[in-house]
């Protein structure tokens, strides 16, 4: 089950969060860290650290997907947030830049009954 969000909202929407799991996909496989974003007021999200494969990939493929985990409790929980973004390293800060393209909130669809 999802629910679509505004890419617009998810500065606000994210900013108790904290930290996401930031998945990439390159020649070497899936790439996986948690990472805590800034958001610029452009509406991107900023990563001052990562690595040598998450550089690689993100320059292979321009794009990633954050995930932030489940919900424990409130209106949304058991949903976690999935942004998937097109993504680029600055080379003169050394910080990787993330444009949000599309936002869900997602969580397995219950159980069938019977």
């Amino acid at each position: 089950m999802s629910i679509e969000v505004p890419v617009s909202d998810l500065p606000r929407t994210v900013e108790h969060c904290g930290w996401c799991f930031v998945v990439t996909s390159g020649q070497s496989g899936a790439h996986v860290l948690s990472l805590s974003p800034t958001w610029s007021d452009a509406g991107e999200a900023v990563f001052a650290s990562g690595s040598g494969r998450l550089s690689a990939n993100v320059a292979s493929s321009g794009e990633l997907t954050m995930v932030y985990p489940p919900f424990a409790d409130g209106e949304l929980a058991g949903y976690s947030l999935i942004i998937d973004s097109s993504a680029a390293m600055n080379d003169s800060d050394g910080r990787l830049y993330c444009t949000p393209l599309r936002a869900v909130w997602h969580r397995p669809a219950p159980p069938a009954q019977g």
